[in-house]
């Protein structure tokens, strides 16, 4: 994993928390942080405060990221218990793999017949978060639209691909293929 370091007046020097965090748990942080409540349509939102999660005791929880990108087929969304990590690919077959004895993610268990619970477990985790196929034409409508947005396919093409991301205020910068 990526570690989150944090730091502050609050925050005790030398503590490690070993219960993995996500960037689904940064809005309920910020609001707690400014000592705000979730409007109610944000209310059920998944996620937990980071200083919640950093006072009390380390434990397992899924951890859930997602990806739409330039280039890929479909979008693809990832969970982990700290043990295990499953890949769902939309239009594709899923991939799992124990992070103890695979760190670098070599050995895709997913088709092995052992581990059916732990995929059908995942699956329903992820579930629970979204709908993945209704998520992905979400975001390849929005793609869409945002391509038309910049001219349509060619001209986003013949401008080239990002070189940065920029900063408030900054220019994005481009480079011709």
């Amino acid at each position: 994993g990526v570690p989150f370091i944090a730091a502050g007046p609050d925050v005790p020097q030398g503590k490690v928390v070993n219960t993995p965090v996500s960037l689904l748990d940064i809005f309920p942080t910020a609001l707690e942080c400014v000592g705000a409540q979730a409007a109610d349509a944000d209310a059920g939102l998944p996620g937990e405060s980071i200083w919640q999660v950093a006072n009390a005791p380390d434990r397992a929880r899924f951890v859930f990221s997602e990806y739409h990108a330039v280039a890929a087929q479909s979008g693809y969304y990832m969970l982990t218990d700290g043990r295990h990590k499953y890949v769902y690919y939309v239009n594709a077959a899923p991939q799992l793999f124990d992070l103890q004895a695979d760190p670098h993610e070599l050995h895709d268990l997913a088709a092995s017949p052992e581990n059916v619970d732990i995929r059908a477990r995942f699956d329903a985790e992820l579930r629970k978060l979204l709908d993945p196929e209704a998520s992905d034409a979400r975001a390849k409508a929005d793609q869409r639209a945002k391509i038309e947005a910049f001219g349509g396919e060619e001209a986003v093409l013949r401008r080239g691909f990002f070189v940065n991301s920029p900063t408030p205020g900054e220019d994005p910068g481009f480079q011709k293929l």
